[in-house]
């Protein structure tokens, strides 16, 4: 079942809210990493296409975005999404298949995420979030 687009929108409004914070993006920064280390290796690992280091940190942060929206969605964490879960959803295109089975997480990285890359990276991440357990 997909995330409705209407918590999609719930979470991004209370992000940006929590913006206000200076501190909020390093702890949600931190928060993913510690939750997936093996997505934070995985986006490390395509730190020339993301740019560098900060477009590895916003495309981690987009990605703790989505996560967020998994946790109100099911009401609990997902379970650490690893290496063997990447490579399951890995697609030709991902942003794609990513609006086929959450076009609520798509339409928001569409608007919200203008690289390219980053997108693509971040809805392969999503795509994992939306197999994993939780």
């Amino acid at each position: 079942m997909g995330i409705p687009e209407k918590l999609v929108a719930a979470v991004v409004a209370d992000v940006s809210e929590r913006m206000a914070d200076p501190n909020y993006a390093q702890v949600a920064i931190g928060t993913f990493v510690q939750a997936h280390p093996d997505v934070s290796r995985f986006v490390t690992a395509h730190t020339d296409e993301l740019g560098g280091g900060e477009g590895v940190m916003h495309t981690v942060f987009h990605a703790e975005l989505l996560a967020e929206c998994f946790r109100r969605h099911r009401d609990k964490d997902t379970q650490p999404v690893g290496f063997p879960e990447l490579d399951a959803v890995a697609h030709d295109d991902p942003i794609a298949e990513l609006t086929r089975v959450q076009p609520a997480l798509a339409s928001y990285l569409v608007s919200n995420v203008d690289s390219p890359q980053m997108r693509k990276i971040v809805a392969h991440i999503g795509l994992a979030l939306s197999a994993a357990r939780s």
